[in-house]
């Protein structure tokens, strides 16, 4: 009993995990008399047990509607009173990992930007950033545009590897002209045959959308955007490369060799040949580092961190042994290191990249 209980458990998260997060989406019109119906679609239907993200729209809430009346279980809310909120799945990420990055309301456009660091992520995306909008029919289209346009590009500077999804009711406003970098995703009527409620990711082949039923009475279909995303890891092939590991042993041993060397009988044959002279000597240099100094092949993937060095990997093969010890104090000393030193190794490799910038040396970079 106990093992097919331990079993149901690994499939179910095994069925949760996605790459990215899956979004439930749309125009609720209001949010707190429509808690029931979402209740029972959490605990019956799938697209809703899976999702990762609920963005609602139009909520119309006030700070005599408790947390407690829109709360649903195993989903955390973030609310932004007047008419926005993000339900965020317990299971996809841990409340505690749940952040408010930018909050705003104008005439034009409301906006709620959340963090999220999730339970798992492809490796090229460090953390997600939610942001559900509302644009009323009399808002200015320039105006918001140019809100939103600040608000994103903010956000995308202040962490630029992040994905970024962008939901919400737009009306009559189209980001495509003011965020190219962004690909909208709902390709299905929101309301009659129109399709107001849009999604913008700045990834590419990263969702698919179909429509599901209205909630309750509200004018506007949900929208459920299923993630279609291929890691970078499975994208690109491996690549391998030949480490030479340079010791004190291996730098005695070749300089020994080249002392050895009768230098003349290389050089001679060639006489004024200064090519063949060139290529000769390189294959000898070649050939005593292949004989002294040992190598391994290393295997690079695509989505390697170009910071990360043999010295982070060896804290990190020390932290593991120190907990698996079960060794607490050594576990917290070894993370103060790790922490300091990934924090030198990115510095080391921003430099390294603005100088490659200041050098015009486009082929490092």
């Amino acid at each position: 009993m106990k093992g097919g209980s331990r079993r149901d458990g690994l499939i179910e998260r095994r069925r949760f995990k996605r790459c990215l997060p899956s979004v439930v989406m749309g125009n609720v019109r209001p949010l707190s008399n429509k808690m029931d119906e979402l209740t029972a679609l959490t605990r019956s239907q799938p697209e809703y047990q899976e999702c990762s993200l609920m963005c609602f729209t139009e909520t119309w809430l006030h700070k005599d509607i408790t947390d407690q009346i829109v709360s649903v279980d195993g989903f955390h809310t973030v609310r932004a009173d007047r008419g926005l909120a993000i339900l965020v799945n317990s299971r996809w990420c841990y409340p505690g990992h749940i952040t408010i990055n930018e909050q705003l309301c104008s005439p034009d456009v409301e906006l709620l930007a959340v963090g999220l660091r999730p339970y798992q992520l492809p490796r090229e995306i460090p953390h997600v950033i939610a942001a559900v909008l509302y644009i009323p029919p009399s808002a200015n289209p320039t105006s918001a545009c140019s809100i939103i346009h600040t608000t994103i590009s903010k956000l995308q500077t202040q962490n630029p590897n992040a994905l970024i999804i962008m939901s919400g009711d737009f009306n009559h406003v189209t980001m495509n002209k003011v965020l190219p970098t962004f690909k909208q995703y709902v390709s299905c009527p929101t309301r009659e045959e129109r399709t107001l409620d849009l999604m913008y990711a700045n990834i590419k082949d990263a969702y698919i959308s179909t429509s599901l039923p209205p909630l309750g009475r509200s004018d506007h279909n949900l929208v459920h955007l299923k993630p279609c995303y291929v890691p970078l890891v499975k994208r690109k092939p491996t690549t391998t490369r030949t480490v030479r590991r340079w010791s004190e042993e291996a730098y005695e041993a070749l300089q020994a060799c080249f002392e050895v060397t009768d230098w003349p009988a290389l050089c001679e044959p060639h006489g004024e040949d200064i090519d063949g002279l060139t290529e000769c000597i390189t294959d000898y240099i070649n050939f005593c580092v292949d004989y002294n100094v040992p190598a391994r092949t290393v295997t690079c993937y695509a989505n390697n961190k170009p910071w990360i060095t043999k010295d982070i990997k060896a804290i990190l093969n020390e932290k593991k042994k120190a907990f698996r010890d079960g060794n607490r104090e050594e576990v917290r000393r070894v993370q103060g290191v790790l922490k300091r030193k990934i924090k030198e190794a990115k510095d080391k490799y921003r430099r390294k990249l603005e100088n490659n910038l200041q050098t015009n040396n486009m082929r490092d970079v």
